[in-house]
């Protein structure tokens, strides 16, 4: 007996107290709550964040976020996980009264993973290709009085500082998160604050006005302009990180519809709108001047059988995207229409990694680095300005030839066909050693792509002299 009532005591000892299991409970139960509770709260800061960049136009902030969306949604699923987890292991304690929060919590966790994060997680690549197509260097016109600001051979520090420059549109505003040394303000507004700085000085002390005449400027890759540049002239610029500036929305984002810039994006015929999304970032911030003269002579059919995309299975959606492309760029003409349809459909029919490449390598604009290049070699006014009215067919000929690794626009290429088609013998600057290099680099970075056939699909319509 004496054995016994010791080998009860023993055991006895060995289990919990009633209180410290209800405590533990307890304590379990209060975890999934406070939990549950944070995520809420977590949730609804991020969505109205969300909403108000919408609403308020803070385009910037909002693609800004939306590259980081399936993390959060990621997070936000596995706390609702977390907190479900712990709500069974209470009810598993005995804790009968968790029934509800456990159908709650099982609810809310199924929620957030199908229906919000597993989308966000799958729509990822999209999201960062939409901030790289909205937010990489943008190319705009500077009025003729604005020119001369632009001197030496990094102006934009020395512009940038210390000028007081008017309130930001909503569009540029970041979150003042991370303090950057990059610039933040639009080069234009700079230079019209430089201005009038320049101007109330003048104003002041008119007998200070400096007398020495202003020397004609040499563009340069860190300026950003492109050649030629004259003085009683518009320029046109190039502008973003390789020159300083923050990377930020162009602010034609504000002629866009706002079912094109949600997250799963639709055309106004009801069809996937990423692509037309992507294509109006692109187009938005590259422009420059007169647009309306690009050089286009578009075959489709010719184009569609010879680019990297091919069989291209989105070429059935061309009346639909067109209809897009015409309602926003009609005004600039037919010419701006085409380019702007093939791009999106290039686009739709292109991979996440090769946009991103292709974009990351800064292809969808006029190499810089070649027109002033080709501007010290000698080329003329108007051959610099054909070339520059050809960018948009390189362009699409560029993302038709595309492939990871491939660095070169086919500008040389693309200007030596049309150059022989319409004007004949080419200009003796083109037997330099330095072009000669250029046009090699162009061809033997296609590959395989039958190169000569893009750039005939991108001038088949193109009249020579003889059929005129």
């Amino acid at each position: 007996m004496q054995l016994l009532y010791h080998i009860h005591m023993l055991l006895s000892s060995s289990l919990p107290h009633p209180t410290q299991v209800m405590s533990q409970r307890y304590q379990i139960f209060w975890t999934a709550t406070g939990i549950a509770l944070t995520v809420f709260l977590l949730q609804g800061a991020i969505t109205t964040l969300v909403k108000i960049s919408e609403t308020e136009g803070l385009w910037t902030i909002r693609f800004n976020l939306a590259r980081r969306e399936h993390l959060w949604w990621a997070a936000i699923a596995l706390a609702f996980v977390a907190s479900f987890s712990s709500m069974v292991l209470s009810f598993l304690a005995g804790n009968n009264n968790n029934s509800l929060g456990i159908i709650l919590l099982a609810s809310a966790s199924s929620l957030a993973v199908f229906r919000y994060a597993w989308p966000a997680w799958r729509n990822r690549h999209y999201c960062s290709n939409r901030w790289a197509a909205w937010t990489g260097p943008s190319r705009t016109g500077i009025d003729a009085s604005l020119v001369p600001l632009i001197e030496g051979n990094d102006p934009w520090p020395i512009l940038s500082k210390d000028v007081s420059v008017m309130r930001q549109h909503s569009v540029d505003i970041h979150l003042p998160i991370f303090k950057s040394n990059l610039i933040t303000d639009d080069p234009t507004d700079i230079l019209k604050a430089t201005k009038r700085l320049i101007d109330t000085v003048t104003e002041k002390q008119p007998d200070e006005k400096s007398k020495t005449p202003i020397k004609p400027l040499v563009p340069n890759n860190k300026t950003g302009l492109y050649a030629p540049v004259h003085l009683d002239k518009s320029a046109s610029l190039l502008w973003g990180s390789h020159i300083g500036f923050s990377p930020r929305v162009s602010r034609g984002i504000l002629a866009v519809p706002q079912r094109l810039l949600q997250s799963f994006p639709l055309t106004s015929s009801g069809h996937d709108g990423q692509p037309v999304c992507l294509a109006h970032g692109i187009l938005a911030r590259n422009k420059g001047l007169q647009p309306h003269t690009f050089i286009l002579g578009l075959n489709p059919g010719r184009l569609e059988q010879k680019c990297v995309q091919w069989p291209r299975p989105s070429k059935v959606l061309r009346t639909y995207y067109r209809e897009e492309m015409n309602a926003a760029y009609g005004g600039l003409g037919p010419t701006f229409v085409d380019v702007a349809t093939e791009l999106a459909l290039l686009l739709a029919d292109s991979s996440h990694s090769l946009i991103e490449d292709w974009l990351s390598l800064r292809m969808e604009h006029q190499d810089l680095a070649l027109n002033n290049q080709l501007a010290r070699l000698g080329a003329s006014d108007e051959e610099l300005k054909i070339l520059y009215r050809l960018s948009y067919a390189a362009m699409l000929v560029s993302l038709s030839a595309h492939r990871k690794g491939r660095k070169w626009r086919p500008e040389m290429k693309l200007f030596t066909a049309y150059w022989k088609k319409c004007k004949g013998e080419v200009p003796a600057w083109m037997g330099e050693a330095a072009v000669v290099e250029r046009i090699v680099k162009e061809e033997s970075g296609a590959g395989d792509t039958d190169l000569d056939a893009l750039i005939e699909a991108v001038l088949y319509k193109i009249d020579t002299p003889r059929s005129v």
